[in-house]
């Protein structure tokens, strides 16, 4: 009895089960096309979410902006938030680009 990894779900699993219990994909008709397509679908699934967490990276970075242009009271704790908003939105927005960048190296 050895232990693999769901093709779905990438769970660790016994080979002798016909069912992943975390995911509930029938092991049996597993063909290349079917493992293919799953593999098409975890590649996309990851990409949509690199792309979202850019999104709000981006968001979080305007916000900041916004908020650091319109501070009156360069002492007030909104004036040093916004400098953070500003600052980790600008890092995760760069982190995600080269998440970016390598996912589509190690696609080609």
């Amino acid at each position: 009895m050895a232990i693999i990894k769901c093709p779905q779900c990438a769970k660790s699993i016994s080979d002798k089960q016909k069912v992943c219990p975390h995911c509930d994909l029938d092991m049996n008709d597993l063909t290349e096309e079917k493992l293919h397509s799953l593999s098409k679908i975890k590649s996309l699934k990851n990409s949509q979410s690199i792309m979202t967490h850019q999104a709000i990276a981006m968001l979080l970075f305007l916000m900041g902006v916004f908020t650091f242009y319109n501070s009156d009271d360069k002492t007030a704790p909104q004036y040093f938030m916004s400098q953070a908003c500003i600052v980790v939105g600008f890092v995760w927005y760069i982190i995600n680009r080269i998440r970016i960048i390598m996912s589509k190296r190690k696609k080609s």
